[in-house]
Formats: structure tokens, sequence, C-alpha cells
């Protein structure tokens, strides 16, 4: 009887090891889902400033992690072109200069305010 329970003592004791580490494993891979994507970023963007940003690109769009910034309570959204990546085919800057768009809120939609060349702030 006591080399029984010292079989299940041992399988017990490997059971919680294999427990621990598949959980530690899931949880470093479930760690990652947090993490933005370049693409993930232009499908959070509002509906008709989402459509806008991808007429603009022959490709799928990426964006980087600074492309649209908000103000004034999310009132204001402003886009950085030189962090949006067209697949190499549209160039959104020139020389130390890159494109800006603004959209404001009103009446719960993005409509846009202005389109200007900024400092790049690469």
């Amino acid at each position: 009887m006591r080399i029984f329970h010292s079989r299940i003592s041992a399988i017990a004791a490997e059971t919680v090891v294999l427990l621990l580490c598949s959980q530690t494993h899931a949880l470093a891979r479930g760690s990652q889902v947090g993490h933005d994507d370049p693409a993930g970023r232009i499908d959070r963007l509002p509906p008709e400033v989402r459509t806008a940003v991808i007429r603009m690109c022959r490709d799928p769009p990426l964006a980087g992690q600074y492309f649209a910034t908000y103000i004034d309570n999310s009132r204001v959204m402003r886009l950085h072109f030189e962090h949006l990546h067209c697949g190499g085919q549209a160039a959104f800057c020139r020389e130390d200069t890159c494109l800006r768009q603004e959209y404001i809120s009103s009446g719960g939609h993005y409509h846009l305010k202005k389109s200007y060349y900024g400092r790049n702030n690469d």
C-alpha cells in the first residue's frame, strides 16, 4: 500500500509541475494578444476615417503607433502620415515635411477639417 501512495504522490507532483509549466506558457502566449499590430490600428479608426485612409493606399495600409493621435477629449483626431505604410507605393512625405490631416468629431462622426504638410516627426 505504501508503494501505491508513493506512486500516486509522484504522479500528483508531476501533474502539478506540468500544469504550472503549461499555464506559464499559456500566459506568455496570452500576453501577446494585448500587443498592437499595425493593421489593427487601422481597424480601430472610426469608419469614415478608416475608409478615407484605405482609399489612399493600393495595398492594405499599416499604421505605426503614433499614426492617429487624439486631443481635446478625443474630439480632434490628428493623422501623422509619416507613420502610415502602404506597401511602399504611396509617398506622404516630401523633404522634411509629411502629410497631416485633422478630423473633428461632430454628431458622432469624424469629418475632415484640414489637410496640410507638417514637420516630419520620425
